[in-house]
Formats: structure tokens, C-alpha cells, sequence
């Protein structure tokens, strides 16, 4: 463990909004409601001004000192100003200077996640004019009130200026708001310091308070370890596959399953397309389908809530087996993010209902999202987690950088060098490649140049042209947002069996003798331990065609439109004696 540093959680507290008084609702609705017309006024102002308030070598940074000059008069110290060009004081009488600088904050930090995302600008964003922005409240103007002798235990009292009095000075009034704070919310809202809260109000029209928590953990000293990446596909029927590249090649292949996942969530999806059904029925016939739309709803926070509760587990299991590797490598974790996908499965694009649910049940960026954060806590350097594209891992061969061919789902062919693994396998291993050619102390001599084919390296000579021309980065530009996303919402993630080959026609029908591809190209051999569940059965594997066995191995073929995804773990490994 190296040196302790600092990591942000979020604590997402329900606000009991039925036991608030009518009072209280409306000042609630009122103050949120005011912050969010003072940060759109701010980035009204960064956007006017932008090209003077940009600074720092990348301009990607807001000078806060002059967009003060620009919004607050002033008449003390050496910022005295009577007149500035948008007096926001004048225009928004009841909000404190505090509470101005809390919103600037909000509305800077919002720009500034613009600018590295390369999205679209926030007021230009489809919904901005009615959502309301939350802003943060740091803790002087803040406190959770623990009251034994009630019935609601805990509240948030906080300080705000919109109904204010005068005596001698100026005096804030405080709002009571009840929460409903579980053993879960305290415990980790007492792991660290809280900073600030957030007051947020939901599309389903729910409020919340989120806290934000501080939290020391000891970083991992990885200093003088070889290094190595973990290359990680996610899927839907192989939930994940995760595969460790090193200087003598390839180790630890293993297969992360949720069938249980898969199971439920096809089960629900059908009962969501039977109310479906029913409803348009009775609005056919002219009745009332209240009820069938009250089923649903419960039905969608259901499925939301299957669903998230198997990515825990998932996120969980991958941080634990990720924390074990760290202890003997310098370690570098490289997963794949797919963009575009939801779009090619929407009704219109003919691929079919089957293949429209399938791509429907993904939730990658939450589970990355939650992966990367889960690290962070762990004290794993962020800097060392990145997501790659994963566009044509699964069809283009690792060793030769060629364009194969997939006959089956989890088959994967390179007619140009021959080589035939498992597609998921392949996608992993092309998904740490790409993390070996963005991180040049990875590609030396001394890091894991040797994965790089002659192919690779003509691109990297191709872009080190572009960049030296252009004085452009190698890194690919962040993807602009999708439209209607807001950047508000950036604010808002074993034991060991073996690889049973009798289960995975790709692997059955790939090579005779089990082998391990070095990064050269040449193969050694491999030994692949049965799963005891396997040993039980003591069924031997048939050897030539391959059989596939897997009920869920029947997706439509698409390259990587079909990537699985999904389903609590059933993890698979192969060890390669290297």
C-alpha cells in the first residue's frame, strides 16, 4: 500500500416528501427552483465570455476570479467593483454570496465536464428548460439532525437565504427536511467526511438527498512489479470474459456467468410484453387500462431493480479478483465500451424482436461506471482503469490484426492465420491490446511491446505522423454526448472453476491440443483444471464436431451488434503454464 488518499462516494438518501408539511413543499420547490435559474444565468455568461474565462495550456479550465468580475459587485478588499456587467445580486435578491458561489461551482464544474466530453453545451441540451439543476451545499450551510424522540429520526436542516430576516445582521432560516436514512446510508456516510448535499428531484418525480462522502483509503504500491492488463469483454450469456496479459503471455482465462440473471429478466420482459398486449387491447375496445399501466410501472422499477442488485455482485466479484493480481503485477485494466449499440436496436432496423430484447438487457456503462468506482475505493489508481473502444474486437484475429469470421456465436476464425478460439476470448485479448497501443510506457521494450503486431505498429507510426503535424494526442477524442443528455447528469457501479471445453463449442473444435498463444504467436502448452462441479460428473469430451451444449449459445450472429451480455457468477478460468 502506498500513500492514503482521498475518494468520493455518493450516498443517495430518500426524502420522506409525504411527510413534509405544505409549507415546507412549497419552499422546497421554491429554492430548488431559484438555484436552478441562477446556475443557468452563470452558464449563460461562461458561454457569452467563454474565450475569456477559458485558461490553462488545454483551455479547459474556467478562471472563477473573472467570472466574479463579471456577475458580483463587490466593495471590500481589493475586489472592489460597484458596477460589473451582469449584476447578478440585483437580479436575484434572496440568495447570499455563498449560496452565488455554490451555484458558479455547480454551473463551472458542469462546463467543464462540456469541455472534456466534447458533448453538446449545457442550455443547448434538449430538456435543460424544465429539469432543475441541483446545486451543491457544502457544509456550513447543512446538518443531519439525529432526533430519537420521533418518529422520523433523521433530518436534513438546511440553512438558506430565501426567507431571511434582519437583525443587527442578516439571519438565515432553516428547513427541516425528514429522510429516510437506513443502517446502510450511516454506515457509509461514517466511513468518511461529509462534504456536501444535493437536494435532486427525479423524472419519476421522487426526491432525494445526495450526500457526498470523503473517503481515506490506502492506494496500492504496485512499484517494481511486472506489468500486465486485464483485458475484460462484457457480454450478455458469458456475463464477462477477463484474460491477464503479460511479457510471457497470456494467463488466468475466465468466464463470468449470471444465468440466474438471464433467467429472471427474460421472465419479467415477457410478463412487461403480455401487460403490454393487454393494454393496447382495452384501449382498442374503448376501457379503461389503468390498471394494466399501474402493473407495469411496478413491473419496470422491479426489473430495474434485478438488475442492478446481479451488476453488484458482478462489480464486486471482478474488484475482489482484481485486487488478488495486483499483489504480483503492476497491473493496467482495459475494458471495453461500445457506443451506438442501443441505436441499430430500435424498432425499424429489422433485426428483430429477439434481438431488440437481447441488446435491451445491457447495462455495460453502469456496470463499468461501477467497476471503476468500486476500484477507486479499493485504493486502485484510477489512472490505470480505462475503457477502450470495443468496436470489432470479436471479429478482427488478435495475432494478425486481420478481419475473421464468427460461424457461431462464441466461434471465432481467422482464415488469414488460421487461428480458431473462443470469440469472447478474442474480443478480451484485442480489448488489452488497445489499451498496450494508447499508453506508450506499456509498448516499449520494457512494457508488453511484444503483443503489438507489425500491424499495430504501422498505426502507431500513422498517428505519431498525425500527432506531430496536427500536435494532436494519439488518444481518440472523447464521444460527443448523445442528444438530449445533460451534462447535469454526469453528477448523478470466486470460486474457481475450470473452462469446461464440452460447454463451448468454440473452444472444443479450436485446436486439437489444448495450447496458450504467446504474444510471438507460438503456442505451449496449457492445462486447463476440471470445475469439481464437472469432476462430479466425470464426463469425458468428446473430441471433432463440435457440440454446442449451451442453451443461451443460439444469439443472432451481427459481430459485435450480438456481444452478450449478462446473466450470479458462474466464473470459468483457464491457467496456462507459462
Amino acid at each position: 500500500m502506498g500513500r492514503s488518499k482521498g475518494v468520493i462516494v455518493s450516498v443517495k438518501v430518500p426524502i420522506k416528501w409525504d411527510a413534509m408539511t405544505e409549507r415546507q413543499k412549497t419552499r422546497l420547490n421554491r429554492i430548488t427552483g431559484r438555484d436552478s435559474r441562477v446556475i443557468k444565468a452563470y452558464l449563460g455568461v461562461i458561454e457569452r465570455y467563454e474565450d475569456k474565462l477559458l485558461t490553462g495550456k488545454k483551455r479547459t479550465r474556467i478562471n472563477t476570479s473573472r467570472l466574479e468580475e463579471l456577475t458580483l459587485t463587490a466593495s471590500k478588499g481589493k475586489a472592489d467593483r460597484s458596477y460589473v456587467p451582469h449584476d447578478f445580486k440585483g437580479r436575484f435578491p434572496n440568495i447570499s454570496v455563498n449560496e452565488f458561489q455554490e451555484c458558479r461551482d455547480t454551473s463551472i464544474a458542469m462546463w467543464q465536464s462540456y469541455l472534456e466530453r466534447r458533448g453538446s453545451k449545457p442550455l443547448r441540451t434538449r430538456g435543460y428548460s424544465t429539469r432543475k439543476i441541483p446545486r451543491f451545499a457544502f457544509t456550513q450551510r447543512f446538518e443531519v439532525v439525529y432526533t430519537p424522540e420521533f418518529e422520523i429520526r433523521h433530518w436534513l436542516k438546511l440553512r438558506d437565504s430565501l426567507d431571511s430576516f434582519s437583525k443587527g445582521k442578516k439571519h438565515h432560516d432553516k428547513l427541516m427536511i425528514p429522510l429516510s436514512i437506513s443502517s446502510f446510508h450511516l454506515n457509509r456516510m461514517q466511513e468518511g467526511e461529509v462534504k456536501t448535499v444535493r437536494i435532486f428531484k427525479d423524472s419519476k418525480g421522487k426526491w432525494w438527498a445526495i450526500f457526498t462522502v470523503t473517503l481515506e483509503v490506502e492506494s496500492i504500491d504496485s512499484t517494481g512489479r511486472p506489468p500486465a492488463i486485464l483485458g475484460i469483454d462484457l457480454g450478455i450469456n458469458k456475463t464477462a470474459c477477463s484474460i491477464l496479459l503479460t511479457k510471457k503471455g497470456y494467463r488466468h482465462v475466465r468466464y463470468w456467468r449470471q444465468k440466474d440473471k438471464l433467467r429472471r429478466m427474460k421472465v419479467l420482459d415477457k410478463r412487461v410484453s403480455s401487460l403490454q398486449r393487454e393494454k393496447e387491447q382495452l384501449i382498442a375496445k374503448g376501457q379503461s387500462p389503468d390498471r394494466v399501466t399501474t402493473q407495469l410501472r411496478s413491473l419496470s422499477g422491479k426489473r430495474e431493480r434485478v438488475s442492478k442488485e446481479y451488476d453488484k455482485k458482478l462489480v464486486r466479484d471482478i474488484s475482489d479478483y482484481i485486487k488478488e493480481i495486483t499483489e504480483n503485477y503492476d497491473l493496467y485494466v482495459s475494458i471495453g465500451q461500445l457506443k451506438g449499440i442501443r441505436n441499430s436496436a430500435r424498432k425499424g432496423n429489422f433485426k428483430g424482436r429477439r434481438f431488440r430484447g437481447m441488446i435491451h438487457r445491457w447495462a455495460f456503462a453502469r456496470v463499468r461506471e461501477m467497476l471503476g468506482h468500486k476500484l477507486a475505493s479499493l485504493g486502485f489508481d484510477s489512472k490505470k482503469f480505462n475503457a477502450v473502444p470495443e468496436q470489432w474486437t470479436s471479429i478482427m484475429c488478435h495475432k494478425c490484426g486481420h478481419k475473421g469470421i464468427r460461424p457461431k456465436q462464441n466461434l471465432f476464425i481467422c482464415n488469414t492465420c488460421g487461428i480458431k478460439l473462443n470469440a469472447d476470448l478474442n474480443g478480451a485479448l484485442n480489448i488489452g491490446k488497445r489499451l498496450i497501443m494508447l499508453i506508450p510506457s506499456l509498448r516499449d521494450e520494457n512494457g508488453l511491446g511484444m503483443w503489438l503486431t507489425p500491424r499495430d505498429r504501422v498505426i502507431l507510426k500513422a498517428r505519431r505522423k498525425i500527432r506531430s503535424s496536427d500536435r494532436k494526442s494519439a488518444l481518440p477524442q472523447r464521444t460527443p454526448a448523445s442528444k438530449g443528455e445533460s451534462v447535469a447528469d454526469s453528477y448523478d457501479q470466486a470460486t474457481l472453476e475450470s473452462f469446461a471445453r464440452s460447454k463451448d463449442p468454440a473452444m472444443v473444435n479450436a485446436v486439437e491440443t489444448p495450447s496458450a498463444i504467446t504474444p510471438t504467436g507460438e503456442c505451449e502448452s496449457m492445462q486447463r483444471t476440471e470445475a469439481e462441479s464437472h469432476r462430479r460428473n466425470d464426463v469425458p469430451v468428446k473430441r471433432g464436431k463440435a457440440h454446442d451444449n449451451d442453451t443461451d449459445s443460439g444469439q443472432e450472429q451481427a459481430g459485435d451488434s450480438s456481444r452478450e451480455k449478462g446473466g450470479t457468477q458462474e466464473s470459468l478460468t483457464v491457467h496456462s503454464q507459462l
